[in-house]
């Protein structure tokens, strides 16, 4: 199998051998990054010869891939079910609830792909964000875009910055929320069900009483 088509392949088909070595490559790597590992190393964890990971997955890179896109898939792997209902507003908040449950419920994958978005060198990021983010930041984005067309929300902005958005509030209550918490106005952090509710109906709906009268943007 080459290195390109081992990216595009979804990692829930990887036979019995190839998901025992990436499990423990996904343990190893987010306990010490990328750098920090070797193949020597993933080899005698799993218990296979160096000989034998080679033979799944045809290097380190790919193998770290591999590792991300399935930390990938248990962190918004929820979009597939979400993107189902037919109602754009429902599919939505099943993907934004879920989506921050399942970060919480798998730290360290989570916390694995959000180090490699801030530590990822220049020659990575191309193929991070093509074979491991592109699939489900655009299922996301067309979620919004069907709301759009439904009627549901205004079409005057871009569907992908409302996704961008999501995301993005998830990311920051999973970051913070042990510290947040603790803050004398933090309470809307006090639980991952009540955050994801009001911020939820903040994004759709907006702070302004009145949109249209309420706030005259200026352009800087």
């Amino acid at each position: 199998m080459t290195q390109a088509s081992q990216l595009s392949a979804p990692v829930h088909g990887l036979s019995n051998g190839a998901r025992k070595i990436l499990d423990v490559a996904k343990q190893l790597f987010a306990e010490k990054g990328f750098d920090a590992i070797s193949i020597n190393q993933i080899a005698q964890q799993a218990g296979v010869s160096k000989a034998n990971v080679f033979h799944h997955f045809t290097s380190k890179d790919a193998l770290y891939l591999a590792v991300l896109k399935a930390a990938c898939e248990e962190t918004v792997g929820s979009l597939a079910e979400a993107h189902s209902s037919g109602n754009a507003g429902e599919d939505l908040w099943e993907f934004f609830s879920s989506h921050l449950a399942a970060m919480l419920a798998n730290q360290a994958s989570a916390k694995l792909i959000l180090r490699e978005i801030v530590e990822s060198k220049n020659e990575r990021e191309q193929t991070l964000a093509e074979h491991v983010f592109a699939e489900y930041f655009t299922r996301l984005v067309g979620m919004v875009s069907d709301g759009q067309t439904q009627g549901l929300l205004r079409k005057d902005f871009d569907p992908a910055l409302l996704a961008f958005l999501m995301l993005g509030a998830n990311v920051f209550f999973f970051e913070n929320y042990t510290v947040t918490a603790h803050l004398v106005e933090g309470g809307f952090a006090r639980t991952p069900d009540s955050y994801s509710r009001d911020v939820f109906r903040l994004l759709l709906q907006g702070a302004l009483v009145n949109p249209e009268t309420g706030f005259q943007f200026r352009e800087a």
